[in-house]
């Protein structure tokens, strides 16, 4: 009875460690699954697109500005008031050139004269004649058109005259305006040639604070001569007659829509990017798969195996041409063992 008794403590005791050893097993291959599908690595956002500002003005589409020329005469009359608006090619002034009518009578009376005479007696008297006639009509055909000088409007537009503009030697007649605005801008030599016509621009108006868009027109090829102040910190235009700035600045032309809520001269800030640029990522998180290479997205905290197209940038990151896009968020350092669909548990994020 004694043995019988010492062999089941001996069973059970086995029973007991056998058990301890399955539950230590299976909650030990447990915890290696849970870490495995829960790994903490360190993931990689791809940065957005650097932004370019450009500061600048909203202007009158287009503005002319008649100045009187002294070389055509005296201004005869004015056939526009203020605030009118006429279209291309409407008279707008007139000059009257006194000195060129005298002239004008003057030749005109010389050959009435010489029409006057009695004929030539012999042909090559009739031949200098002809000759002094032909030089004073010619003479008259010249300045015919300079007696008188009618100044169209180049452009639709809307009159501005001002009595008192201008001064004794530069006064201005009148101002031609196309009251439909935009945006002239600079673009520093840094970034000009990162735009490029018809692309899109935010406005930001820096005394009401409203925002609208815009679209590039033209972009010159020539340097402006206002330039940025250098040290701008972005906060506020900074446009400034500048003959010795060590950066050159582009003039922007750019379209907008909203025509309410601005006034010419209003100072404003574009915010556009680099429609050119391409993703960058680090080149440890590329990994080869028998010459294509792939890297480990993460989407809704799974991992996902993107195919990705990417040409070298520096040592540490490459440029994507394909398979990814700004914002993405990607495994910097994969491993071997990650397989599509493991759960992701970021342990850190960085650019």
């Amino acid at each position: 009875m004694k043995n019988r008794k010492n062999t089941l403590i001996i069973i059970s005791g086995i029973f007991i460690i056998i058990l301890l050893f399955a539950v230590t097993f299976f909650l030990s291959k447990n915890r290696q699954n849970v870490s495995k599908n829960n790994t903490k690595y360190d993931v990689y956002t791809v940065p957005s697109q650097q932004n370019i500002f450009l500061d600048g003005e909203v202007q009158y589409l287009k503005k002319a500005s008649f100045t009187e020329d002294a070389a055509k005469g005296t201004v005869d009359k004015v056939s526009v008031k203020d605030k009118q608006q006429v279209k291309k090619g409407q008279t707008l002034f007139n000059y009257k050139n006194e000195q060129m009518i005298e002239q004008y009578e003057t030749l005109q009376q010389q050959l009435n004269g010489m029409d006057n005479q009695p004929a030539a007696q012999d042909g090559l008297q009739s031949t200098q004649i002809n000759s002094q006639k032909s030089s004073l009509q010619q003479q008259m055909n010249d300045i015919k058109d300079k007696r008188y000088t009618t100044i169209s409007a180049p452009f639709d537009g809307v009159v501005s005259i001002d009595e008192n503009n201008g001064d004794n030697t530069s006064k201005i007649i009148l101002t031609l305006i196309d009251p439909e605005m935009q945006v002239v801008a600079n673009a520093s030599e840094k970034d000009v040639l990162k735009l490029k016509v018809n692309q899109k621009v935010k406005i930001n108006v820096y005394g009401t604070n409203k925002e609208f868009d815009g679209t590039i027109r033209s972009i010159s090829t020539e340097p402006s001569q206002m330039q940025m102040l250098q040290g701008s910190t972005g906060t506020s235009s900074n446009l400034v007659q500048s003959t010795g700035s060590n950066i050159s600045y582009y003039p922007v032309y750019i379209d907008i829509g909203n025509q309410k809520e601005i006034y010419t001269g209003f100072h404003v800030q574009g915010t556009t990017v680099d429609e050119n640029e391409l993703p960058k990522i680090p080149s440890s998180s590329i990994f080869d798969n028998n010459g294509d290479k792939f890297v480990w997205l993460v989407r809704n905290k799974k991992l996902e195996k993107v195919s990705v197209e990417v040409e070298n940038y520096n040592n540490t990151y490459v440029q994507v041409k394909s398979g990814l896009d700004f914002g993405d968020k990607i495994i910097k350092s994969p491993s071997g063992e990650m397989k599509e669909g493991d759960n992701i548990d970021t342990a850190s994020s960085g650019s």
